[in-house]
């Protein structure tokens, strides 16, 4: 017997989770291990998992220093009317410390202000291992699904990414802009393409983010 089509499909998931800034993110709290809520500034590697960049003075991180177990939310509420008709994701996993350059460069791509402070000692990048989404999209759309549907491998284009930037930015430097200006309606400048998925790509103009899906 076919399965049931989702309602809300793993591609769906991941794509809000790569629009999403922000997303709120609970932690075991350190001490009695009641579950703590914060707020978040989020980006995605290659394969869509989350990364955060928090320091060791704020409590959500001496959590996960204590216990990496977490769950990380990003919506998108309408602008008026009920919030809860929005869609939301909300990722179950663990969050483990990463001093990889892409996550680096990735985050940083998402969050060029954050430049400013990464370098700081009490500062570090995090990446979460998913073990679980589950996604709502308003009445009749509700989705628990695994982590092969939201965050399919992607090792090809985590080795050919940083070459395909570079190749963009050097050789389609007015392709780049054109995609800025005429396909994202942003002002004329310097846009550069900062990060690139299997979903689309960061273009960045000093602190100014866009994102450009790629078609289904």
């Amino acid at each position: 017997m076919a399965s049931k089509p989702r309602s809300f499909t793993g591609r769906e998931a991941r794509i809000l989770l790569r629009r999403a800034r922000t997303g709120t993110l609970a932690s075991l709290n350190a001490e009695g291990g009641t579950p703590y809520a914060s707020l978040v500034n989020v980006a995605t590697d290659i394969e869509g998992q989350p990364l955060i960049l928090v320091s060791t003075l704020a409590w959500h991180t001496r959590n996960l220093l204590a216990d990496g177990r977490a769950s990380l939310m990003v919506a998108e509420p309408p602008a008026s009317g009920d919030a809860l008709t929005g869609p939301r994701v909300t990722v179950m996993g663990r969050f483990v410390p990463s001093e990889s350059e892409q996550v680096r460069r990735r985050y940083l791509a998402r969050h060029p202000q954050a430049a400013l402070y990464a370098g700081f000692g009490d500062f570090g990048f995090w990446r979460m291992e998913p073990a679980l989404a589950h996604a709502v999209a308003g009445f009749g759309r509700i989705e628990t699904l695994d982590v092969d549907e939201v965050f399919p491998s992607a090792p090809d284009m985590a080795e050919l990414e940083a070459g395909a930037i570079a190749h963009m930015n050097e050789d389609h430097a007015d392709a780049v802009r054109r995609y800025a200006t005429r396909l994202l309606g942003a002002v004329d400048g310097d846009w550069k393409i900062a990060a690139i998925d299997p979903d689309g790509a960061e273009i960045v103009k000093d602190e100014e983010v866009l994102r450009r899906s790629a078609s289904p």
